[in-house]
């Protein structure tokens, strides 16, 4: 099989990137609102980075607290991984600046597949707005044609 690239939106802490990934897949992008998210994505793709290499040492170094994590990723990341995940809200004007960071990712590469989930909170009963209009008012409700 040929190594297939992919978009991972609204990624949040890339757990389906990472089935992704042990399945060979290579992602080319993250995309994702929440700042503590994308900072777990950065962390694993580095990780991903030294497993490759045979480096995973300096991983479990780093959750060992034997550095911190800045020294940890000045150290093992590179700015086609930091780059990768994309910090901005998907939809209106955002999609355009999303869309020059991903071009500027390609190079040479073809987006193969885009995965992800629009944010189901929205739907979720857990935390929803109890009025009658809260669900219809909750803008997470429309992200879906944003993936589309």
């Amino acid at each position: 099989m040929n190594n297939l690239n992919f978009i991972d939106l609204f990624s949040g802490a890339g757990g389906l990137s990472e089935g992704f990934i042990k399945a060979g897949f290579t992602p080319i992008a993250h995309v994702e609102i929440d700042k503590k998210a994308c900072e777990t994505l950065e962390t694993r793709l580095v990780y991903h980075k030294l497993k490759s290499e045979n480096r995973i040492q300096n991983y479990y170094d780093y959750i060992s607290e034997k550095m911190t994590r800045e020294e940890f990723l000045k150290e093992f990341s590179n700015s086609e991984i930091s780059n990768s995940v994309i910090n901005t809200p998907i939809g209106g004007d955002n999609n355009k600046v999303i869309f020059e960071n991903i071009d500027k990712l390609l190079k040479k590469k073809q987006v193969d597949l885009i995965v992800g989930g629009p944010p189901c909170q929205a739907y979720s009963l857990v935390g929803r707005n109890r009025d009658k209009d809260g669900m219809k008012n909750d803008s997470r409700n429309f992200l879906y044609k944003e993936y589309a």
